[in-house]
């Protein structure tokens, strides 16, 4: 693929620059040639997944301004507001209600597809990189499972969604539930017909996911652990997608590491001091960020 084709692909993908930015696609492929290197030169790479990621595969986000939180049509044309709603408080007053919600987002993440993005991520992890490389999501859609990323080399940070946990805690034990719908759900009240219910006791269940004010979640001490043995490793360049997440730099690094910011928002960028940004949607920047690796394997070779 010559650069002119990654240019007519760029505009393919995000429809051209954006006109109120002043960027233009010299701007975005200049970025995107300096990440490919960094991460050519690379020891250990985290890469981080948020909203933004999932976003382009059709699944809503939840803090922007667009997000779940604040602007859910179908909830708040009805006086509903689905963050009181998605909230540990709201499944013990409500449970029907707020399973209601689950589904109407369990239905929505059903039929996302994982898009292009997602297979360069899988790739770098169990091809390029492998085991110096490490997944760190905040997505409970399981998207990236979904692209074959194996999950011995990745965290999910605030659970998953199909996963299932007691709403009482009378066990830790977590299961799989991957059907869709689990219950019908009523258009008007948006209320689910029934629960699903805890094998042990009987009560109702709960999404093994990061709720408000969750101190019912059951961690997962596994993936934490891997997590923080990959730190250990003191990673030299941090792959931020899509996600507002805050890094804690473990106390035994000493320099910082890169951080290659991707997001379509320039604000978000403000976040991480001296990044190299991206300003360009997860899919587009992701793919170009592996043309160029894949040009710099065949300059190195030759």
């Amino acid at each position: 693929m010559s650069e002119e084709k990654f240019t007519d692909e760029r505009k393919g993908l995000c429809g051209g620059p954006n006109p109120d930015d002043g960027r233009g696609l010299e701007s975005d492929i200049a970025s995107v040639q300096e990440a490919a290197r960094v991460l050519h030169s690379a020891s250990y790479v985290l890469i981080s997944t948020g909203a933004g990621m999932s976003a382009e595969s059709g699944v809503p986000t939840y803090r922007d301004k667009h997000g779940v939180w604040r602007d859910f049509e179908l909830y708040s044309e009805r006086g509903l507001n689905p963050a009181e709603i998605a909230h540990i408080d709201g499944f013990e007053r409500d449970p029907h209600l707020a399973w209601g919600f689950q589904e109407t987002m369990r239905a929505l993440m059903h039929r996302a597809e994982p898009h292009a993005g997602y297979e360069v991520v899988r790739a770098w992890l169990q091809q390029r990189f492998r085991d110096r490389s490490f997944l760190l999501t905040s997505n409970i859609d399981g998207l990236h499972v979904r692209s074959g990323v194996d999950k011995h080399r990745m965290w999910e940070r605030y659970g998953c969604i199909w996963n299932l946990s007691c709403l009482a805690r009378c066990t830790d034990e977590i299961w799989r539930e991957e059907r869709v719908p689990l219950f019908e759900v009523d258009p008007q009240t948006l209320r689910s017909a029934d629960i699903p219910k805890c094998p042990v006791c009987g009560g109702p269940a709960r999404p093994a996911t990061q709720l408000d004010h969750d101190p019912g979640l059951i961690k997962d001490p596994i993936g934490a652990a891997r997590y923080q043995s990959f730190l250990d490793r003191k990673p030299d360049v941090y792959v931020v997608i899509g996600t507002t997440l805050w890094f804690s730099w473990p106390e035994s690094v000493q320099e910082r590491p890169t951080v290659i910011h991707i997001n379509p928002s320039e604000e978000t960028h403000q976040r991480y001091d001296d990044a190299l940004a991206i300003t360009m949607g997860a899919k587009d920047a992701l793919i170009g960020m592996e043309w160029m690796l894949s040009r710099l394997d065949k300059s190195e070779s030759s």
